[in-house]
C-alpha cells in the first residue's frame, strides 16, 4: 500500500475556484516536497479545477515521479438524472472528459460518484429510473474507458441521500460488470459517518478494490455537521487505523490510501507519516 495526496492544504489556493493548470502543477510540486510520490488528479466539477490540458499535465507529474489517478467528484442529482437530459449529460460529459484525460496522463484508474437526491424526497419509480440510467451510464463509461486500457472504480456512497440502500445493495450493482472493468473506491471516512462496519465493508469489495480515500471521521449521530464529522486529519475522528490498514492487508489490497483531508498541511503530513508508519508495521 501507498499514501497519495488527494487534499489540497488550506489557504494554499489564493484565489477562488475553479483552479487553472498552473495552479494545479503547483500543487504537484508541493505534494512532491511534502514526500508524495503519488498523487489523484480531481475531482473535476464546477467549483474546483477547470478542465486540465492533461498534454502539459503529463510532464509535470513525470518531472516529479508522481503515480497518478483521476478522480471525477462531480455529484449529480438523482431526480435530475432520471427526469431530465441535461444532468444526464452532464454526468456523461464528465466520465468521458475523465477517461480522455487518464488517456493523456497515462492513467489506468478514473474513479466517480454515484447521483444523490438531498433532501431524500425521491419517489419509489423515481428512484428506479435514476438506477437504471445510471447503470446504462456507467456501461458506456467502462466499455469506453476500457478500450483505453482504464478502468473505473464507482466510490462507495451505499447511504441515503444517494441511490444505493447499503453495501449490499451498492456492489450488486457494481456486480453487473466484469471485475476487469468496473471497481469501488472505498471512501472509509464516509462509510464509517454513515455506520457502516468497515471490517463488513472491506470484506464486501475485496475483490474489487482499486482505491481507498482516507479520512477520519465521527459517526453522524456524534457530529452533525457533515464538515465536522468527517475529512478529519487521522486521529482526529474515531476510526481505528491500525485495525483498518490490517482488514486491508488481509484483504490482499496493495493500492493507493488516498488521504482526503481539510486541513493544514501540517495536519496533511502527519497524516501520511502515521499511515506510513502503520503500513510499515502491519504484516502484509
Amino acid at each position: 500500500m501507498k499514501v497519495a495526496l488527494h487534499s489540497i492544504p488550506e489557504g494554499f489556493f489564493k484565489t477562488p475556484p475553479p483552479h487553472n493548470d498552473d495552479q494545479l502543477f503547483r500543487l504537484i510540486k508541493k505534494a512532491s516536497s511534502l514526500g508524495f510520490k503519488y498523487f489523484q488528479v480531481g475531482p473535476f466539477r464546477k467549483d474546483r479545477f477547470s478542465q486540465i490540458d492533461g498534454k502539459r499535465l503529463k510532464p509535470v507529474l513525470d518531472t516529479y515521479g508522481m503515480g497518478r489517478t483521476v478522480h471525477i467528484g462531480g455529484l449529480y442529482d438523482a431526480e435530475k438524472f432520471a427526469l431530465t437530459e441535461q444532468e444526464y449529460v452532464r454526468a456523461q460529459k464528465e466520465i468521458d472528459y475523465g477517461i480522455k484525460l487518464c488517456s493523456e496522463i497515462d492513467s489506468s484508474l478514473m474513479s466517480f460518484h454515484p447521483p444523490y437526491k438531498f433532501p431524500f424526497t425521491i419517489n419509489e419509480s423515481t428512484l428506479s429510473k435514476a438506477r437504471e440510467r445510471f447503470l446504462e451510464l456507467v456501461n458506456n463509461g467502462v466499455e469506453s474507458a476500457h478500450r483505453e486500457g482504464i478502468k473505473l472504480a464507482l466510490e462507495s456512497y451505499c447511504y441515503t441521500p444517494f441511490i444505493f440502500n447499503g453495501l449490499h445493495d451498492f456492489m450488486h450493482f457494481v456486480s453487473h460488470f466484469p471485475s476487469t472493468k468496473l471497481g469501488v473506491l472505498l471512501d472509509v471516512g464516509h462509510l464509517y459517518n454513515a455506520k457502516f462496519d468497515l471490517d463488513e465493508a472491506i470484506r464486501t469489495f475485496k475483490d474489487r478494490l482499486l482505491d481507498v480515500h482516507v479520512h477520519d471521521a465521527f459517526h453522524y449521530t456524534v457530529q452533525e455537521d457533515l464538515k465536522k464529522a468527517t475529512h478529519l486529519p487521522l486521529g482526529k475522528g474515531d476510526i481505528n487505523f491500525s485495525l483498518l490498514l490490517s482488514t486491508l492487508s488481509e484483504a490482499n489490497y496493495n493500492g493507493c490510501l488516498s488521504l482526503e483531508i481539510r486541513d493544514t498541511e501540517q495536519e496533511i503530513v502527519k497524516s501520511k507519516q502515521y499511515l506510513e508508519n502503520l503500513i510499515k508495521t502491519t504484516p502484509m
